[in-house]
């Protein structure tokens, strides 16, 4: 046999059985397309002139590239391994005609390497159209303003014929080895395999339980926001152990009950619907566990990149409360005593809050801005720990799940510097505001914050409600909402609270070097747009021109909303691309499981209609089988996201995304929306399984 013959019969089986070989084709050169459009634009924006924001997009788009490579990889060998497995028996027919194995396995290297050619040409050609396009969106995401050219990236096209001419190559080989190691008769009864009726492992269900149960209990009751994102992967890998157990055994047990159950078994639809979902569960388990996988996948990687992207603005906000902040070292009589001792020098004088209101105000005189909503205080910050008796000690050793963040504010300059109706009361000697965010420290217990003591008033809620109150919180305790312990303590004034610093400082042995006082000056600016850009742009510089000391941040609201936008465009634009490929992984599994099962329940049917079951009552059976099997992954995979919200949230609160009503919301219509084009999907491969089975 020469080898055009081996072509010609390698084309033939490609045009005779399409029903296989062209969703494969179509598949592969679908993922081929993304990643090479991920790849190049990850080149492009790498190779474009910096904008701001732009190595932390550059490194979203390189995971993006790594996670689209592999789960492209993923898919290509799954449905490789489908279609050998459906040609199994035409294989076998070939060697009892009188092919030998390496003949059959030349035809198969022409089959894979034709689709492969095809595959990779076509997906790189449409990559190319569409790289552009995409590119195009990604900018507009990010409202970048400058110029950014889009070439053709040689880098893109050379990785992706590497990569895929590998992948190919790795299935070939591996479909070469397979067939050198069946036998014709194998090869001709493969699809009967398993045909008996497999045994309810009560034990594996029962893992599948403690797996699932063990999975959901970590999302649900993990507190601690930094415990969350390790506690995350241990709870996927149990939920997906789980889900596999749980279709392997647990849907074999269920129909063993159902089996049982007289009344309901005995029914001509319930009976032929039990009996064939029982023998074809113990092959389709791993398949139904990857479509629940997959599903649960997608409407978490959507869900959670909507909301962030569509609540960049609320994450703003709360790490910016005011349009511009700038913070400075505060540094306490004693601390300023001994860094003149150490550098020779003389002892500085303390924070002037006046030149810094002068500067400012004088800078936005300078840029035509207008400044409002002026805001300041001094504060301590500090991570404790509640070694009990409400005792809390500065944290030495970090420990997630045991940390408080404690934020000390002076409520004379608070009460001075912001403008509310109702000023916090005058508190006595000894006496100190509190808000707990887990209300553990009731009003006139005694607490000892790092050696002193106080006697702690409550805060009322109405205070705490107030928008002013709010916002100096607000900052430090984004990831409140989430589970992590917080204290707000207002001590009378800043004598009480440079004290109480330095008594941290000599508890702890830290002294010039341990904790310090931090003053935050907040503003809004109103003006023009440009005027305002150079205002904040500039600012610290002139902060250093007028000798302004110990200047620490400088921010504003706008720089920081260019980076978040541009930092959640990217990983929402990412999301677009996994989501795509993990949905089209899904469609698949469901096409070729419909198709296999066709082919298998063609013969079956028959036989029914020929003992006395009419066209009508065969259909109804189906549909029963189908509906049951079909929407079983997507209910699973519902509870899954509904177990793995809370987990889900605490990680977005990290982020600073804490506006869970958004979350909420998204992840609903999320679901509503994969539900109608997992319906879609549902009709469309139903009708290849009805065409199928009757040929029409």
């Amino acid at each position: 046999m020469n080898k055009k013959l081996y072509c010609s019969l390698a084309q033939n089986n490609i045009r005779k059985n399409k029903s296989t070989f062209y969703p494969f084709a179509l598949s592969a050169m679908t993922m081929i397309t993304l990643f090479f459009m991920i790849f190049s634009i990850r080149m492009q924006v790498s190779e474009s002139n910096g904008f701001y924001g732009m190595r932390s997009i550059e490194w979203v788009l390189h995971m993006g590239v790594w996670i689209c490579g592999i789960f492209a990889s993923g898919v290509i060998f799954y449905t490789n391994r489908f279609l050998i497995k459906q040609r199994s028996k035409e294989l076998g027919l070939y060697s009892i005609l009188g092919m030998e194995k390496k003949h059959i396995a030349k035809v198969v290297f022409w089959e894979l390497a034709i689709l492969g050619i095809f595959s990779i040409v076509a997906g790189m050609g449409f990559g190319i159209l569409f790289s552009r396009l995409m590119f195009l969106l990604l900018v507009k995401m990010l409202k970048i303003n400058a110029a950014i050219s889009f070439g053709i990236s040689w880098r893109a096209i050379g990785s992706t014929l590497l990569l895929f001419g590998l992948v190919f190559a790795a299935n070939i080989t591996g479909n070469v080895l397979c067939l050198q190691f069946m036998k014709p008769i194998d090869l001709l009864k493969s699809e009967n395999y398993g045909e008996r009726e497999p045994k309810a492992r009560w034990l594996q269900a029962m893992l599948a339980l403690v797996c699932l149960g063990t999975g959901y209990y970590i999302a649900v009751t993990t507190e601690s926001p930094l415990q969350a994102i390790n506690l995350f992967f241990i709870a996927v890998i149990l939920v997906m152990a789980g889900t596999h157990l749980l279709f392997l055994s647990g849907s074999v047990a269920l129909l063993k009950l159902l089996k049982k159950n007289k009344r309901y078994y005995f029914h001509k639809t319930h009976f032929i619907t039990v009996s064939g979902m029982m023998y074809r569960m113990k092959r389709n388990a791993a398949g139904l566990a990857n479509i629940c996988i997959l599903s649960t996948a997608v409407l978490i990687i959507v869900s959670t990149t909507i909301s962030l992207y569509t609540g960049v603005q609320d994450v703003v906000a709360g790490m910016y409360p005011r349009d511009v902040q700038a913070e400075f070292q505060c540094l306490t009589q004693i601390q300023r005593y001994k860094l003149a001792e150490e550098t020779g020098t003389e002892t500085e004088a303390a924070l002037d809050e006046e030149a810094i209101e002068r500067t400012i105000a004088g800078h936005a005189k300078k840029h035509a801005v207008q400044i409002s909503n002026v805001c300041s205080k001094f504060s301590l910050f500090a991570i404790a720990e509640d070694v009990g008796n409400n005792v809390f000690l500065e944290m030495k050793e970090f420990h997630p799940d045991e940390m408080i963040l404690v934020s000390v504010v002076s409520q004379q300059e608070y009460n001075s510097g912001t403008d509310i109706k109702e000023k916090m009361p005058k508190l006595s000697k000894g006496e100190v505001w509190i808000w707990d965010s887990t209300e553990q420290v009731s009003d006139g217990e005694e607490i000892t914050l790092c050696g002193a003591k106080f006697r702690a008033r409550v805060m009322p809620r109405d205070l705490y409600g107030d928008k002013e109150m709010q916002m100096s919180i607000k900052k430090e305790y984004t990831i409140l909402g989430s589970g992590t312990r917080g204290l707000l303590v207002f001590v009378p004034s800043r004598q009480e609270l440079e004290q109480l610093t330095d008594q941290i400082n000599a508890a702890t042995g830290d002294g010039n070097g341990g904790q310090e006082i931090a003053y935050e000056y907040l503003f809004d600016v109103d003006g023009d747009e440009a005027n305002v850009e150079k205002f904040c742009g500039s600012l610290r510089d002139c902060f250093n021109r007028e000798g302004i000391p110990h200047v620490t941040e400088v921010g504003n609201r706008f720089k920081e909303l260019d980076y978040f936008e541009g930092m959640y465009a990217s990983v929402f634009f990412i999301g677009l691309f996994i989501g795509t490929m993990f949905l089209l992984a899904t469609v698949l599994i469901i096409y070729y499981k419909q198709v296999s099962e066709g082919f298998e329940d063609r013969g079956r049917f028959e036989i029914l209609q020929k003992v006395g079951m009419d066209q009508k009552e065969v259909k109804k059976v189906i549909t029963t089988q189908i509906l049951q099997v079909f929407f079983l992954p997507i209910l699973l995979a519902t509870v899954h996201i509904g177990f793995a919200f809370p987990i889900v949230r605490r990680i977005l609160a990290i982020m600073g995304f804490i506006n869970v009503r958004m979350f909420v919301g998204c992840t609903v219509v999320s679901i509503l929306v994969f539900a109608a084009v997992y319906g879609m999907v549902y009709y469309l491969t139903a009708r290849v399984y009805y065409r199928i089975v009757y040929g029409k």
